[in-house]
């Protein structure tokens, strides 16, 4: 009788086992594969996705879309430039930040800041180019 219940609770450990094993290898095996790279913005390409969003989402026909297709070009080449010039003009102000900050660290620090300032602009120049950013390598202290 004593010998039972071991030869059960082993099978039943070993059942437990393979059930976690399996789950975990299939949970591995169907993960997603990241997505390839979205092209950089344009303003061609905002006006492509405004115009088939209102193609499909408001249901917009073929005729209006002929009188609205010049207006929503206009308008997105405006906010394209636009937001480049603001991306230019907060850059050059983040750069003039982290120099105004790293005057006023010891050398070690500086070492650290400027470390952390260059992954940041990589992780930044990689979203601009549509990559999805690498997982982080460490969690973050709080």
């Amino acid at each position: 009788m004593k010998n039972q219940w071991k030869l059960i609770a082993l099978l039943a450990g070993i059942f437990i086992g393979g059930a976690t094993t399996g789950t975990l290898v299939t949970m591995r095996v169907l993960r997603k594969p990241p997505s390839s790279p979205r092209p950089p913005p344009s303003a061609e390409l905002w006006t492509t996705q405004h115009l088939k969003r209102l193609t499909e989402d408001a249901g917009v026909q073929t005729d209006q879309l002929a009188a609205i297709k010049p207006i929503a070009a206009q308008r997105m080449e405006e906010q394209f430039l636009l937001r480049s010039r603001f991306l230019e003009e907060n850059r050059a102000v983040r750069l003039l930040m982290e120099k105004e900050i790293a005057e006023k660290l010891t050398p070690e620090q500086r070492a650290k800041y400027e470390q952390m300032n260059r992954e940041y602009h990589e992780r930044m120049r990689r979203m601009e180019r549509g990559e999805r950013p690498p997982p982080p390598d460490r969690p973050r202290e709080k």
